[in-house]
C-alpha cells in the first residue's frame, strides 16, 4: 500500500446523472480531490473514488495522507483508494 499525501481541495459526490446522446445512467461516485506536488514542483491535482466521505468532508483546507494503490493504464500513473483495514484474499 502507498500514501498519498497532499491538501484536500474537495469532498464532493458526483454523476447521478444521464447522457443526452446514449441515455446512459452516470453513475454517482463519491470523490477527493487532492493537490500535490509532481517531480518537478509543480501543482497536480489528482482525483480519486472513495466508498464514503464522511471521514474526508470536515478535512478539506487540510493535509491529509490517503491510502492508495498504483495503476497504469497506458503511461501516466494514477491511484485508487486502498481500504487500510481490507484483509487479503
Amino acid at each position: 500500500m502507498l500514501i498519498l499525501q497532499g491538501m484536500l481541495r474537495a469532498a464532493t459526490t458526483i454523476g447521478g446523472g444521464k447522457n443526452r446522446k446514449t441515455q446512459e445512467v452516470t453513475p454517482i461516485r463519491n470523490v477527493l480531490q487532492l493537490e500535490t506536488l509532481d517531480g518537478r514542483g509543480l501543482v497536480q491535482v489528482t482525483t480519486i473514488t472513495v466508498p464514503d466521505l464522511t471521514t474526508f468532508q470536515q478535512k478539506v483546507g487540510q493535509m491529509i495522507d490517503l491510502p492508495v494503490r498504483a495503476w497504469v493504464p497506458g503511461q501516466t500513473v494514477n491511484f485508487m483508494y486502498e481500504n487500510p483495514v481490507s484483509t487479503p484474499a
